[in-house]
């Protein structure tokens, strides 16, 4: 990130948090107001800020003056990096728009629509965040009906998992998924303008190259005539 940007998002920054330091505004009600509208933040682009984010620059302007609001400079190009706070706030808010998805399906929507690389960002990175803020969702496979589906060795079972995507040009879209049933790890995932066969057949394609050939796969979102017996039990 160069110089003239972090500087810019300092003085973004920084005239969030002068009502404040200033004493114009009540704290509490400052919050409220804060996290209620989206903000266009430099580099960044539209993004909700959350009131503990705020608090943090805070208390870093009062510690250690101006330059503490700068994003750190990284030299970290295609390794692992920690998540900004901008970055934790905007990765929080798509998370409680999704939380029917289970968390290895949504890192994967998450790759796949940009917001993080694959390469930076870990999926034990997103999974930590999502879980210290209590936004698992829906746990499918703590209650007693999914129990019995759970395998204590990877590629035993893949189960098929079908959501609805965000529209793109006006146009509806599907993510189609596998998920281990061991690891919950995401063989491969990705969208398709229908929820055809089409879409399940590249999905399974594309799984199998990269993760080998499971035991068994479920699938309960599609009829048995469009999805092959060859497909359901591999073997």
């Amino acid at each position: 990130m160069e110089d003239k940007i972090r500087e810019q998002i300092a003085l973004f920054r920084y005239g969030i948090i002068a009502p404040l330091l200033n004493g114009q505004v009540e704290p509490k009600g400052y919050w409220v107001e804060i996290e209620a509208k989206s903000h266009s933040i430099p580099y960044y682009g539209e993004r909700k800020i959350a009131a503990k984010t705020v608090q943090e620059w805070l208390l870093h302007y009062r510690r250690y003056g101006f330059d503490a609001l700068k994003p750190k400079k990284r030299s970290d190009q295609g390794n692992s990096r920690r998540l900004t706070p901008e970055d934790q706030d905007h990765i929080l808010e798509l998370r409680k728009k999704s939380l029917h998805m289970p968390i290895s399906v949504f890192y994967e929507q998450l790759i796949e629509q940009g917001e993080i690389y694959k390469n930076q960002v870990s999926y034990s990175t997103i999974n930590r965040l999502i879980r210290k803020n209590k936004l698992n969702g829906k746990n499918v496979s703590t209650s007693p009906e999914r129990r019995r589906f759970a395998h204590a060795k990877v590629n035993t079972l893949w189960q098929g998992d079908l959501s609805h995507g965000p529209y793109v040009q006006k146009k509806k879209t599907f993510l189609i998924a596998y998920i281990d049933d061991c690891s919950r790890l995401v063989p491969y995932a990705q969208f398709f303008s229908s929820e055809k066969f089409d879409g399940v057949r590249v999905v399974t394609k594309e799984a199998l190259i990269r993760r080998g050939k499971p035991s068994m796969i479920y699938a309960d979102y599609t009829e048995k005539n469009t999805m092959p017996n060859k497909l359901i039990n591999p073997s």
